[in-house]
């Protein structure tokens, strides 16, 4: 091997053990003062749990706030397209592979909501949510559709409501926010949103 082939291994080895550092320090400094260091969130921020949506639907979902594919005039999403819009690509790239490290944090991050009944909720999953997002609500890549395991009941209902009311799914490129938009009106009801989110809530423990 001659010495500029040794060099080139050299880095490869060097960049391979600095990457997961990078990338952990993208998250830790710009991510986890919301959705804390573990990932499992911070429902008082209206932070979701991070540890078990896949790469691909937090890499949609962050080109979604920088692009203006949801409401801003919601609190927390202000908050959100304001700190994502700040960060250039490679660092987001960095912190959704961090995001991608982080253990299956869904046992310390749930809480129900105040309202709802997990026993009328199953019924409910089964018919207008399970098709898309798994019968264990784990989530399909293949339909846009993410885990909600993990996810707080209050910020479930929360972004159901935003879907159904049109402050999701309105933007021309969010193909997978439109399909959410039509379904969602299949539950209007809100006392029915807290009972399914009950019952997915109740999935995750």
């Amino acid at each position: 091997m001659t010495l500029s082939q040794k060099l080139a291994t050299l880095l490869l080895a060097i960049s391979a053990l600095s990457a997961p550092s990078l990338a952990d320090d993208a998250y830790q400094t710009h991510c986890a003062s919301c959705h804390d260091a573990t990932g499992a969130g911070n429902p008082s921020l209206g932070a979701p749990n991070l540890t078990l949506f896949s790469s691909a639907y937090l890499q949609r979902q962050l080109r979604g706030f920088r692009e203006g594919w949801r409401d801003t005039t919601a609190p927390y999403t202000q908050t959100m397209s304001s700190a994502v819009g700040a960060l250039d690509a490679d660092v987001i790239a960095e912190a959704v592979l961090a995001i991608n490290r982080l253990p299956d944090s869904r046992k310390i991050s749930v809480a129900k909501p105040a309202a709802g009944n997990a026993d009328r909720g199953a019924d409910l999953y089964t018919a207008y949510c399970g098709a898309c997002h798994g019968t264990t609500a784990g989530g399909n890549d293949a339909l846009g559709a993410p885990s909600l395991l993990g996810l707080n009941g209050r910020y479930l209902a929360r972004q159901y409501g935003h879907f159904s009311d049109g402050r999701r799914g309105f933007h021309a490129d969010d193909r997978y926010g439109k399909q959410m938009t039509r379904l969602s009106r299949s539950l209007k009801d809100p006392s029915l949103i807290d009972d399914v989110s009950a019952y997915v809530a109740q999935l995750s423990q």
